[in-house]
């Protein structure tokens, strides 16, 4: 194996794949990166059984070949070599590196034992636009269970045109709350038809972060670039540019979440967010330790406001009252502190509408006037 390349082109590539390396001591070799000459090409994988990260890096080609290194290694020594050219070549297991002033060996291992990735078929894929699917993503992760005894819950559910054709709905839910966003899927990009087909998984949600963090390294301007989901089996690929992320899908049924979903409310009010963030965050306080509780009560009429309160054995009370807009009867309702900042905090707007029911039905929080997106807490019953 010989190649050239620039240290930026490197250095990015290893950034993508290094982080889904496994610190294994059983399978040490999954610690490793394996770097391939494949089709003239310089492919970088990394893989720790669940995830797996292939991304294809610019170089100039003189041998073929293969060979695997410490991804952490390769990543530390990159992040200080100068910008420029770079030249790599195998001598049996070693890896010399070559740049305009240093030379350099790197013990390598032999790829016999790298685990293989099996390929999906990426003909019929769905396209999404990158940046509305990151928007939508952080918008349902923080929902996500981790209480393994549920691995359904462990992912985001995905509905492909289930709904209505052309619309993918993303949720999650830990059981306690609930995340809902729909979003567009695109019908074509250039000459290249995306599928239509319905189609229903639920992908686990270390491999949503996994994801996320690999798109974040991207700069705005190469985000015109459609990310592509190919589905086979029990396997998922999100193609990106010249990165692939496989993975494992979660088996099992998702539950029917709609039922819970509420229709019909007694109360609606509208809230400033950041108004709101600030004055929770100051009852969660006096809130009991592992109830987490705080009462909101909401009065219309000419009083127009909700009172905020919180009592504590340990550390006291408090209540705060907030003018807010209020359409409907007088309510009451106890929630777990903690589930409303998240949804506070990962609106991504300044006002929202937060509507209610009763003190024993799920409340609904969403942005101001928005459709597509809700989130929905369950009360704590006194």
């Amino acid at each position: 194996m010989k190649f050239s390349c620039t240290q930026e082109n490197l250095y990015q590539g290893l950034q993508v794949v290094s982080h889904a390396t496994s610190k294994n001591n059983t399978l040490p070799i999954l610690n490793n990166v394996l770097l391939k000459i494949e089709n003239k090409e310089l492919k970088l994988l990394s893989t720790n059984l669940e995830i797996a990260v292939n991304a294809t890096v610019r170089a100039k080609i003189e041998e073929v070949g293969e060979i695997t290194a410490p991804a952490k290694l390769l990543l530390e020594y990159l992040s200080v070599c100068p910008p420029g050219k770079i030249d790599i070549e195998l001598k049996g297991a070693d890896i010399k590196i070559q740049t305009q002033n240093d030379n350099t060996l790197v013990k390598g291992v032999l790829s016999q034992d790298f685990p293989f990735v099996p390929p999906i078929n990426k003909t019929i894929s769905y396209g999404l636009s990158v940046q509305d699917f990151k928007q939508a993503l952080q918008k349902v992760m923080f929902a996500v269970s981790k209480n393994e005894a549920r691995p359904e819950l462990c992912g985001v559910f995905m509905d492909f045109n289930s709904n209505k054709e052309g619309v993918l709905t993303l949720a999650a839910t830990d059981s306690y709350r609930l995340a809902e966003k729909k979003m567009s899927l695109l019908g074509n990009f250039g000459d290249k038809q995306y599928n239509k087909e319905a189609q229903k998984v639920i992908v686990p949600g270390k491999t949503i972060q996994e994801v996320l963090r690999v798109i974040s390294l991207f700069h705005e301007d190469e985000a015109q670039t459609p990310l592509e989901i190919s589905i086979q089996d029990s396997q998922i690929v999100f193609s990106y540019g010249t990165v692939e992320i496989y993975s494992r899908l979660i088996e099992g049924k998702y539950p029917d979440y709609t039922q819970i979903i509420p229709h019909q409310f007694k109360t609606s009010t509208q809230i400033q967010v950041s108004e709101w963030i600030k004055r929770i965050k100051a009852a969660s306080l006096f809130s009991n330790t592992g109830v987490q509780g705080v009462v909101f009560e909401f009065f219309g009429g000419n009083e127009q406001k909700v009172v905020i309160s919180s009592v504590s054995g340990q550390t006291g009370e408090h209540t705060s009252s907030v003018l807010s807009k209020l359409d409907g009867e007088n309510n009451k309702i106890t929630l777990n502190y903690r589930y409303l900042l998240d949804g506070l905090m990962n609106l991504l707007v300044e006002e929202a509408e937060l509507q209610i029911v009763s003190s024993e039905s799920p409340c609904v929080l969403r942005p101001k006037g928005v459709e597509d997106y809700l989130y929905i807490i369950m009360p704590i019953r006194q």
